[in-house]
């Protein structure tokens, strides 16, 4: 069952690593080897400042971190056994898990609160609000996450879906026709193209953004995915790899030139106010939420994941599957240790 808790702020989890740290006497520290959903960037900070600030050798375990090539190339690699756990989509998850019933995956951790995943226009183009989309050229890869789940966007605010004029691009391809004004508007993750248009000087003012979750489509984001074989056997590991991410976060919230810095041991060509900023959107628009600020890191509401899997099944044509498979809050530490800072985002 996954559990709802109301909780007080309480000590930090980053003060508490102290208590819990301890040495493995004659025993070699676990390893976890973990793959992100795609190149590094801002909010990935989360998963990068507990490995280089010692956090996780504290803890007694050792993390080797790759990048990703996007969700769908996550979630196979994990139920390959070439990584241990990974971050991707849920919903992508969802359906490699309805594709492939004898090597399912769970997610033991709920990254985003909130998802990513919409749509973004040209205002120039006529677009404002959901509805100018009819008619429109919308780019993106066929398998983007955005592109799928269109179809309950579309339901819900009225869009003629035989209207929309699909594009296919690669990942690379997407967000430079859209600041080339090749394109109408694209489905991706939305902080990802209004930063990498922003880079090449397209004004946010110019863009439309339209977040699924603000629309009528309350999706989860991208969550911490493993094998149950894997944690099942692993949960010390894996609830102590949770708590530095707890850690990481609330490290964001409180010091985005440290947070930079340790993306930069990853990837020495980001750029330092590019990354900040996509720090901030990301915690504005997924990872702190009012449910994350009052409940803490990883709190699922049940129902709330149930009613979006009813949406989801029928665009990828499976039966909604119960939360229960989906989503674990087993291997969570506790409430107590997944306290997330106080923190109001900088006025736009």
């Amino acid at each position: 069952m996954i559990a709802r808790r109301h909780f007080l702020a309480g000590v930090g989890p980053a003060l508490l690593l102290a208590a819990r740290s301890r040495t493995l006497d004659a025993q070699e520290a676990p390893t976890i080897r973990f793959v992100l959903d795609w190149k590094y960037e801002g909010e990935h900070a989360q998963f990068t400042v507990p490995i280089t600030d010692g956090t996780y050798g504290r803890l007694g375990i050792n993390v080797k971190l790759d990048r990703g090539n996007g969700s769908g190339d996550t979630v196979a690699k994990v139920a390959a056994g070439a990584y241990d756990m990974g971050l991707a989509d849920t919903n992508t998850m969802v359906r490699f898990n309805a594709n492939n019933p004898g090597n399912q995956l769970i997610a033991v951790a709920m990254v985003q609160d909130a998802s990513a995943s919409g749509v973004v226009g040209l205002r120039s183009k006529g677009i404002e609000k959901p509805a100018d989309l009819a008619g429109k050229r919308v780019y993106a890869p066929a398998a983007d996450a955005g592109r799928i789940l269109f179809p309950i966007f579309a339901q819900i605010n009225n869009i003629d879906l035989n209207s929309i004029q699909w594009n296919t691009v690669t990942s690379e391809l997407r967000d430079t026709m859209l600041a080339r004004h090749e394109a109408d508007a694209v489905t991706s993750n939305i902080v990802t193209t209004v930063m990498n248009v922003r880079a090449v000087g397209v004004p946010e003012s110019d863009l439309a953004t339209f977040f699924y979750g603000r629309y009528g489509v309350d999706l989860y984001g991208s969550s911490v995915v493993t094998t149950r074989a894997f944690a099942e056997k692993n949960p010390d590991t894996v609830r102590k790899f949770i708590l530095g991410l707890v850690h990481g976060l609330n490290t964001m919230v409180t010091n985005l030139d440290a947070s930079t810095a340790s993306l930069k041991t990853y990837d020495q060509l980001l750029n330092d106010n590019i990354e900040k900023e996509r720090m901030i959107i990301s915690m504005r628009d997924m990872l702190i939420t009012p449910n994350v600020l009052e409940n803490g890191f990883s709190s699922v509401d049940a129902e709330r994941l149930e009613r979006t899997l009813k949406q989801v099944a029928p665009v990828f044509k499976i039966a909604a599957p119960p939360a229960s498979d989906v989503y674990t809050d087993r291997y969570l530490p506790p409430a107590s240790e997944r306290v997330i800072h106080p923190w109001t985002a900088p006025a736009k």
